[in-house]
């Protein structure tokens, strides 16, 4: 799925593995990485429920948001703008990266 970021602070941590922002350790920055280009290679959405321990869930709350885990204390936050009438492909814009339960 083609996908884009809110901020510059999100892309710069994808790109470089650091943010002012988003002060977060090596492996963190790391596994951020890899659920992004997770993101980038899905098909639809339902490539993004395996494996089960990403817990890919829509939040509660806010319209159209979901995320995905980056560990057990970060997850990752995106809204899906859908392209077909099912709601399983579309784009996506991802909006934080941020602590899990927080």
């Amino acid at each position: 799925m083609d996908f884009e970021f809110a901020d510059r602070q999100l892309e710069l941590l994808y790109t470089t593995g650091r943010s002012k922002k988003h002060r977060v350790q090596a492996q963190v920055a790391r596994k951020f990485v890899e659920r992004v280009n997770r993101i980038q290679d899905a098909v639809d959405i339902n490539d993004l429920r395996v494996p089960p321990s990403m817990h890919f869930e829509k939040l509660q709350g806010f319209s159209g948001r979901y995320s995905i885990r980056v560990d057990l204390t970060w997850r990752l936050e995106f809204e899906i703008d859908f392209d077909n009438e099912q709601k399983t492909a579309g784009s996506v814009r991802i909006v934080a990266l941020s602590r899990h339960y927080q």
